[in-house]
């Protein structure tokens, strides 16, 4: 009996070891990621400075970026919990990490998904915003430049092992954009909005549909276990049921037509409704288009 209980201890004792060792390489990997230098030289980009074009990048940069990093730019506490860590949504204000921003380092953090220190920077959704044409991205940068300084300080990101097991594991995903992008990829054209359903394809590109509701669009579960599933956004789920017109009032209101309402949190319904009427009806053309897929089971 002596012996089986060593042999037992044995065998524990060499699981624990194992899985320290595992923990350690994991912890060790991630730093390393987080850590690495990219050498990037981003195309060189034109930035208007008419009134025309920094009211364009207004809305865009209200259909982009503020359900992130805030009403005003400010930054947010994206993310925050005991078990994983904290995520911050940096200032974007030239009080902020921008402050020395040249027009290279925006088109570096936002096409190619590294900070002016050629870092990667973590859940900068760039492997959507990659797709952005030249037009668009100016309009962007040319109005972040004029956004007044706003003073607000974060503590800085930072994950627990546990988190960074789970990352190294791929149980988020590809969180490091910079890591898998054609840094050399140039610029596509801006899409014709006499084309809606090209056009509409763009804009859910560059939204970031796929990442909530699944490569199909037709619902995934949601990346936060207490939120609620991403519904199914082709013709099998509710929104032939709407017509255009409800998408439309959906997503200005955040009322769906059965009277139930849209958690922004969730569903940034108000960064999206930034969009004018033609934008909004082209992304319904575009996904009442897809195939019809049916909704994944929980």
């Amino acid at each position: 009996m002596k012996k089986i209980f060593k042999w037992i201890g044995i065998v524990l004792g060499g699981l624990i070891l194992v899985l320290t060792c595992a923990v350690f390489l994991m912890n060790a990997a991630y730093n390393q990621r987080l850590n690495r230098t990219y050498n990037i030289q981003p195309a060189s980009l034109k930035i208007p400075n008419d009134s025309t074009n920094l009211a364009e990048g207004k809305k865009w940069v209200n259909n982009l970026c503020t359900h992130c990093h805030g009403e005003q730019l400010e930054g947010t506490k994206f993310f925050n919990d005991p078990a994983f860590g904290i995520l911050i949504a940096p200032n974007l204000t030239p009080a902020g990490v921008t402050k020395d921003y040249v027009d290279a380092d925006w088109v570096r953090a936002i096409r190619h998904g590294a900070g002016k220190n050629g870092r990667p920077l973590m859940i900068m959704p760039s492997n959507e915003f990659h797709a952005l044409s030249e037009e668009h991205l100016g309009q962007i940068i040319a109005y972040l430049k004029t956004v007044p300084a706003v003073e607000k300080e974060w503590e800085k990101s930072g994950f627990t092992t546990f988190a960074k097991v789970l990352i190294q594991s791929g149980a988020f995903g590809k969180i490091f954009p910079v890591e898998y992008l054609d840094h050399t990829a140039k610029f596509k054209s801006t899409p014709q909005r006499k084309a809606p359903w090209v056009y509409g394809a763009y804009l859910v590109q560059v939204s970031g549909c796929r990442a909530c509701h699944g490569e199909q669009l037709n619902g995934a579960p949601n990346h936060d276990p207490t939120g609620p599933m991403a519904p199914n956004l082709t013709a099998a789920g509710n929104l032939p049921k709407w017509g255009e017109a409800g998408f439309i009032q959906s997503i200005r209101t955040g009322t769906r037509p059965d009277g139930t309402t849209m958690d922004q949190k969730f569903m940034p319904w108000k960064n999206i409704g930034a969009q004018d009427d033609e934008a909004l009806k082209a992304i319904y053309t575009y996904l009442m288009a897809q195939p019809k897929v049916e909704t994944p089971k929980k």
